[in-house]
């Protein structure tokens, strides 16, 4: 589950609502098998939502909606595990992430827009033991960002548009998440994790592209700066 805000504040518009969905991770610690402490998480995740829209059309008509969304994030980790007075883990990392919205304004005016991001997390875990049955998990991560593209389908809107696609270079924009993760392990297989989590990203304005009518450049347009904060909650079982 996870809470999400979304806002352009230029042109005063925001996206916000509940998203839904599932996860997966593969997990692999070299230094539980006695071999070189090297760490890998390979991670997928799939949520899913209707939203609430308050700002305007592209056409600039002031409208509250409905959005249908749904995110497709994967990312693997690579890192480093160090042992610290023996009983806590703290492992840096670096990796690779990719990120798909897909939102979907309802009604008149409404359109389709796709956004992706590629980006590479760097940051820290930290693994403690509190007890035979629970252990604490914290990580901080700084996201770099390589690249973004953003297709407005603004043929939706009336089918004389084409569908404009603008993209987001290097270094215009940055993302941070925060996640802790509480584990409760039954047996030597078989865990639950409680995981509380928060990202943000910040990002500035895009590249321009040319806007066209029945194929006749009529203007330049670009995705406004924009913020994205969500927080959520997600439960998991190992084995």
């Amino acid at each position: 589950m996870r809470y999400v805000s979304y806002e352009e504040d230029s042109i005063d518009i925001e996206i916000d609502g509940f998203m839904y969905g599932v996860s997966g991770e593969i997990a692999y610690h070299g230094i539980s098998d006695g071999k070189a402490p090297l760490m890998s998480i390979l991670s997928v995740e799939l949520l899913a939502g209707e939203m609430d829209y308050d700002g305007g059309t592209w056409g600039g008509d002031s409208v509250k909606a409905d959005t249908d969304d749904w995110i497709f994030q994967a990312r693997e980790l690579l890192g480093y595990d160090f042992f610290v007075k023996g009983n806590h883990l703290i492992t840096p990392f670096v990796g690779i992430g990719y990120r798909y919205w897909n939102d979907e304004i309802d009604g008149i005016g409404g359109y389709e827009r796709e956004i992706q991001y590629w980006y590479s997390p760097i940051g820290v875990q930290t693994l403690s033991r509190l007890s035979d049955q629970w252990t604490l998990g914290l990580s901080a991560e700084y996201d770099i960002f390589w690249t973004g593209r953003v297709k407005s389908h603004l043929s939706d809107v009336s089918p004389g548009f084409n569908d404009p696609s603008v993209s987001q270079d290097f270094g215009d924009g940055y993302g941070l998440r925060f996640s802790a993760d509480f584990t409760r392990k039954f047996s030597d297989r078989y865990s639950m994790v409680i995981e509380p989590y928060i990202t943000y990203w910040d990002i500035d304005d895009s590249d321009l592209a040319t806007l066209r009518f029945q194929g006749v450049p009529v203007g330049r347009v670009y995705e406004p700066a924009n913020e994205t904060l969500s927080y959520g909650l997600r439960v998991s079982f190992g084995f």
